[in-house]
């Protein structure tokens, strides 16, 4: 029943993507007089932008938002490390911890899902004009930037075998804070509306609770066993 539990949840969180995207397309929607483009909730979208942008400070985010982006792709990076010297070390495919073929296929799922709103256009940011249309929803930089920071973290502290409790805490608290800041940058940012950021938050839930549901599933405890054996033979 736990193992089901993060199935349901991604379930519900696909749907309620799915109805948020419904409701972003139907109410209060309103044309932009500058570019020409149509906007659902276009009355909170407005009031939230002309917040932001009174703050003043959506230069400074914009770039904090970048490097935090790029710091998730740090991320990645040590990870995939870390499979490649499973695979030098135990000179086998069949040998490196299952979970990077589960992260491997997460990975995949976050660009093809990044590829299809690149393609199918729901909003355009509040930046486009007449000549230049940018597509905004949802955000890639919360969506991309949140599932590469879930999901490493993830796999670092569940099947990499953290057992360093004070370590095991940096990683959960630096996880949420950086997730937390990279969608609150973003936000005051003005480069997305306020239900583009709310549509990423979902998504990247949706994909975050999938993984984990798959792996829970499909990665035994005996495989994880068989790991740790292995390791410490190799040791």
């Amino acid at each position: 029943m736990k193992k089901q539990v993060f199935f349901w949840l991604s379930i519900a969180f696909f749907a309620l993507f799915v109805l948020w995207t419904i409701l972003v397309k139907t109410v209060d929607v309103q044309t932009i007089s500058y570019n020409g483009t149509k906007l659902g909730f276009y009355s909170i979208n407005y009031k939230f932008g002309d917040l932001v942008t009174e703050f003043g400070k959506y230069e400074f985010m914009r770039t904090v938002s970048s490097i935090l982006l790029y710091v998730s792709f740090g991320y990645v990076g040590i990870l995939v490390a870390v499979a490649i010297i499973q695979l030098i070390k135990y000179k086998s495919i069949k040998k490196i911890n299952p979970i990077f073929y589960f992260l491997a296929g997460a990975y995949v799922l976050v660009v093809i899902l990044y590829g299809f709103f690149e393609l199918v256009h729901i909003n355009y940011s509040p930046e486009s004009t007449f000549e230049n249309l940018k597509v905004s929803y949802p955000s890639s930089h919360v969506f991309i930037g949140g599932s590469f920071f879930l999901l490493n973290s993830y796999v670092l502290l569940k099947f990499l075998w953290v057992k360093d409790g004070l370590f095991k805490t940096l990683i959960h608290l630096s996880t949420v804070i950086i997730t937390c800041l990279l969608v609150l940058t973003r936000l005051l940012a003005v480069k997305h509306w306020l239900t583009d950021i709310i549509a990423s938050v979902i998504l990247t839930l949706a994909v975050y609770f999938l993984f984990i549901g798959l792996c829970r599933w499909l990665i035994p405890t005996e495989v994880k066993d068989e790991y740790i054996e292995l390791k410490n033979e190799e040791e």
